[in-house]
């Protein structure tokens, strides 16, 4: 569903399977699902915090299980996985 140029102020604004666009939201508590994608594009975001629950939550406490209790090769994957995000989901080129 898509949402253009609305106002939100100390709401929560459930994310999956929505595209804002041109909206403000302030004081406001993102949740994210995992259950599908969403996209904030050219919107204004001020005070607001992103909570996860359901499988986006499950996703990050096997992240941190991986991280935290594989050794080495586990912090290596996740931190290989925080650079493919931060490449914008390109692997990083040799």
């Amino acid at each position: 569903m898509k949402i253009s140029n609305n106002n939100f102020t100390n709401e929560e604004v459930i994310l999956d399977f929505h595209e804002y666009e041109g909206c403000n939201f302030t004081n406001c508590r993102f949740v994210v699902l995992g259950y599908g994608a969403f996209a904030l594009n050219k919107c204004e975001v001020v005070n607001c915090e992103f909570t996860f629950a359901g499988p986006a939550a499950s996703t990050i406490q096997t992240m941190s299980t991986i991280y935290n209790n594989i050794g080495e090769q586990g912090k290596t994957l996740i931190e290989g996985t925080f650079e493919s995000i931060r490449n914008g989901g390109q692997a990083k080129q040799a």
